[in-house]
């Protein structure tokens, strides 16, 4: 039994000297993942989407003149923006976004947008979006219904500039409503 013993020791330092050495380059591995890095919701960034959002309940596009860049790029996923397996941004940069924005209100009343699950990715390669999972809700002012519609929003910034920006939503009430604007 003594003679099992002392190799059986032997062998389990040696598998534990091994240890530390692969846990050191699984870590050198993650590292060079693009996709990893830190998310917080106590950040600036964060604190300036939730600003955002809230300037676009209120009907005020002054927040977007202030956090957009000139060229902002904004993405609907909606079926109707892709062309060739490509998603088309709206035209227009900031200022077509902030009229686009401000059309919803000529379409709904009562736009309200939750604004408690706002957080900020800064990746390992150093690339830095907020996330929206929200909400929104209004009542259509042609059609007198009341809806609500699970959003999601990704802000892509640079330096202190949202550059581009991804909104994931069906789209069927918005088209609904735009519809009926058309009858009356």
């Amino acid at each position: 039994m003594k003679k099992l013993l002392l190799p059986m020791m032997l062998m389990a330092t040696m598998f534990a000297c091994q240890s530390p050495e692969k846990k050191t380059a699984e870590k050198a591995d993650a590292s060079v993942d693009k996709q990893t890095g830190t998310f917080t919701s106590l950040d600036e960034k964060s604190a300036i989407v939730k600003q955002l959002l809230e300037a676009y309940m209120n009907n005020d596009s002054t927040q977007i003149y202030a956090h957009y860049a000139d060229t902002v790029k904004v993405y609907d996923q909606m079926a109707n923006h892709q062309e060739g397996g490509k998603t088309v941004p709206n035209p227009g940069g900031k200022a077509g976004f902030a009229a686009n924005e401000r059309a919803n209100h000529a379409y709904f009343s009562d736009i309200k947008i939750t604004t408690d699950n706002i957080k900020t990715f800064v990746f390992a390669d150093g690339r830095v979006h907020s996330g929206v999972w929200a909400m929104w809700s209004g009542k259509g002012k042609y059609t007198n219904q009341s809806i609500t519609v699970p959003v999601h929003l990704v802000f892509i910034w640079e330096g202190d500039k949202v550059v581009r920006e991804y909104r994931f939503f069906d789209p069927t009430t918005l088209y609904a409503e735009v519809a009926a604007s058309q009858k009356k």
